[in-house]
């Protein structure tokens, strides 16, 4: 990939994107979902399979797609090893595969997951947005301090550098952000868990990014985006193309329900 090159900005020609995550608890919560979803005004979705198997998931992006034409969707496939989810849709109209573990060595110059992803795109022609994990929740420990080579190391691996908080609905510190952020240059950086339209504010300057449920569902895994919660997270995300000196405050934040 071309470092100088942002795939994110020219996939979604804004430079803060908002993808919430739906849990497909049943069909028709997720398609009312991504129907709030769609009103709010995000950047695309990510299916991810818990509550439907992956198969299941697999099976409904198309219906999705007929529904939504325009719509960006993206996977995140848990099981199968990134590259395999690559052969898994690549035949599907799939913008985006994230994975929660992208097996980035923060200290070592030789990346074999890197390269493993890398054949199986080259194999299968598949041309979407690779959200690979790196420092994520419930994987390997990275320590802060390793953090900026970390980053640096997963640079040429994927498009778009993914971390979390320490856990599902918790958010990642502002430090990490910053350390990620210095290995990152400016590559793509995204983040999960815990980023909320009370928080969102404060990594707005380090985060390209922002892969959202539990703080924008009705209750954690329920799979049932509050609209008032995913409009307002939008439009301060949004905000920082209007504004980027003073992205949207916190003070006129909504209950979840």
């Amino acid at each position: 990939m071309n470092q100088d090159d942002n795939v994110l900005q020219r996939t979604f020609r804004r430079s803060r994107v908002f993808l919430p995550v739906i849990h497909p608890v049943s069909k028709k919560t997720a398609l009312d979902s991504i129907q709030t979803a769609v009103q709010s005004g995000v950047d695309g979705i990510f299916l991810i399979n818990q509550g439907m198997s992956y198969d299941q998931v697999l099976e409904f992006i198309p219906e999705v797609q007929r529904l939504y034409e325009d719509l960006w969707i993206g996977v995140n496939i848990l099981g199968p090893e990134p590259e395999e989810v690559v052969d898994l849709v690549a035949d599907l109209p799939v913008g985006g595969i994230w994975s929660d573990n992208a097996d980035i060595d923060e200290q070592s110059e030789l990346q074999p997951a890197g390269e493993r992803f890398q054949q199986a795109r080259q194999r299968t022609g598949w041309a979407g947005l690779y959200f690979g994990g790196v420092a994520f929740k419930y994987q390997r420990h990275v320590a802060d301090t390793l953090l900026p080579d970390a980053a640096k190391n997963a640079r040429p691996w994927m498009d778009v550098i993914t971390s979390s908080g320490p856990g599902t609905g918790y958010a990642a510190s502002v430090e990490k952000a910053k350390a990620l952020r210095s290995g990152a240059g400016t590559h793509p950086l995204a983040l999960a868990s815990g980023v909320s339209p009370e928080n969102v504010a404060k990594f707005l300057p380090y985060v390209d990014a922002y892969l959202v449920a539990s703080e924008i569902e009705t209750e954690k895994y329920s799979g049932v985006l509050v609209p008032d919660r995913t409009k307002l997270l939008a439009e301060r995300i949004h905000q920082w193309d209007l504004n980027k000196s003073e992205p949207a405050g916190a003070d006129d934040a909504l209950p979840r329900a």
